[in-house]
């Protein structure tokens, strides 16, 4: 009877074939050494002061109930386009690069059902229902970094059983997005499997995530306080403090809080 019923669901069998192929997946992400005479360094203060030649932004700020948005977290939200949906600055051109590629790819269009939400209108979700809305403070939400997407018949939990669901599902990870709450997961993000739910943590961070089958949480944790990691051209250090190490030679930084009292750095 489980072979008829996965025969019968095709949602369900891309799903066990793509979590299979995933184990197949090679990801050279690992941890490097860095001779302290070759890094330098960087005050915090400076970087969001704009001293600094280095992005500062909430890329990989962990929201949920364990760690909900503390004080010092504040979104850049602007507006998609020419359109009233807000996101996170951070966010627009790759949303932008990942509905394109939807719309050649699979000829259809991309369209956000949910994007950023101020504090008040979580609360206003909250009271409504408590049993399918979070806390307010702890939605992704209310950082502008998540957006619920949708095709033309297919949301919600119908967005799997459509093409572009199932192409977003395998490649947004390409544009910096990762499927917040992918399946077999709900013991680590206290969620379900939601394929509508994709959230911006950029390259490579995305990609590593994709390819080693693991939770924003998972992969927050496996990074080690003052170790350097390297994944492709990428260099990654997460760091607690009010300055920063990286090595001389890195360009292109970027800096997100982790909204645990550390930072994570990025460069290449």
């Amino acid at each position: 009877m489980v072979g008829v019923f996965i025969y019968r669901r095709p949602d369900i069998r891309f799903i066990i074939k793509n979590t299979w192929e995933m184990l197949g997946e090679e990801s050279d992400f690992h941890e490097i050494p860095i001779d302290e005479k070759d890094l330098q360094s960087v005050s915090i203060g400076s970087v969001k002061d704009d001293q600094a030649d280095i992005v500062y932004n909430n890329s990989l700020v962990l929201v949920n109930k364990d760690h909900p948005i503390s004080e010092g977290i504040v979104p850049n939200i602007v507006d998609y386009k020419d359109t009233d949906v807000k996101m996170d600055e951070s966010v627009a051109d790759a949303y932008g690069e990942l509905s394109e590629a939807v719309k050649s790819q699979v000829g259809k269009n991309l369209y956000i059902m949910d994007s950023y939400r101020s504090e008040e209108e979580q609360e206003s979700l909250y009271s409504e229902d408590k049993n399918t809305a979070t806390t307010p403070g702890s939605s992704e939400h209310e950082i502008g970094l998540a957006l619920d997407v949708y095709v033309k018949f297919f949301a919600g939990e119908g967005f799997i059983k459509s093409e572009a669901g199932q192409f977003v599902y395998e490649n947004c990870w390409k544009y910096g997005f990762i499927v917040r709450y992918p399946p077999f997961k709900k013991r680590i993000t206290g969620m379900k499997f939601e394929p509508w739910h994709i959230r911006y943590v950029g390259l490579p961070h995305s990609e590593i995530i994709y390819k080693k089958g693991l939770t924003l949480e998972e992969y927050i944790q496996s990074l080690e306080i003052g170790k350097f990691y390297k994944s492709g051209e990428y260099i990654i250090s997460r760091q607690k403090g009010e300055e920063f190490l990286f090595p001389n030679n890195v360009k292109k930084i970027v800096i997100s809080p982790d909204n645990m009292g550390n930072y994570i750095i990025t460069g290449r």
